[in-house]
């Protein structure tokens, strides 16, 4: 497995700034039951939606332009809240993908992001979300695209049903997708985070 990025801090400084304001919000309190981290797809979840789905009271940590790299960044700069949430859903990994990162790279940044999410915070359930349907960057193609959503598959098996689950997008999507995306074929629409927040009730319920 090829390496991982090493953590990185946001690139701009807008990112900077939101991640400071998520920050405050976590330190606020009060502990969230669910918490989601990810980039804009996590961002852009309606955390009455993500509640909904989770049964728990939920707080939304995504940041528009997160790498994987910058997720694990971010996540180390709030473990020392120590929120201790029940669940934890991982949504980072379409901007890796645009960048040109290879499944290795990713998912070896994934795996070291869920392990120190375990470390940090002590979820007992973690949900890792493949990259949803997107239009292809310069130079990647569908098949990239596939191909890295299998090796995030593998790394949910390595680590069993309970401990680690799949929240299949293109499976909760549809065959389909573009009513569930934004004009721009990268972002989700509420009838997206809808068809999400279903397909994440059923795989917690599913256990």
């Amino acid at each position: 497995m090829s390496p991982a990025r090493p953590p990185a801090p946001p690139a701009k400084a807008s990112g900077l700034r939101r991640h400071r304001a998520l920050m405050a919000r976590l330190a606020a309190g009060p502990a969230p039951g669910a918490v989601a981290l990810g980039d804009s797809l996590v961002a852009g979840w309606p955390e009455a939606d993500l509640g909904r789905a989770t049964g728990l009271p939920a707080l939304n940590l995504g940041l528009p332009g997160d790498r994987v790299q910058t997720t694990r960044w971010r996540l180390a700069a709030m473990a020392a809240f120590a929120p201790r949430p029940r669940l934890a859903l991982v949504m980072v990994g379409t901007n890796s993908f645009a960048d040109g990162d290879g499944p290795e790279t990713i998912v070896a940044g994934l795996a070291a992001l869920v392990a120190e999410l375990r470390a940090a915070w002590a979820p007992p359930v973690v949900v890792l979300a493949t990259v949803p349907w997107r239009g292809a960057p310069p130079g990647r193609s569908e098949a990239d695209r596939l191909a890295l959503n299998a090796a995030l598959a593998a790394l949910a098996a390595l680590a069993g049903a309970r401990d680690l689950r799949l929240l299949d997008c293109d499976a909760a999507l549809g065959p389909d997708p573009t009513p569930g995306l934004d004009a721009d074929r990268l972002h989700l629409n509420a009838h997206g985070y809808a068809a999400l927040s279903g397909a994440l009730a059923a795989r917690l319920q599913g256990g």
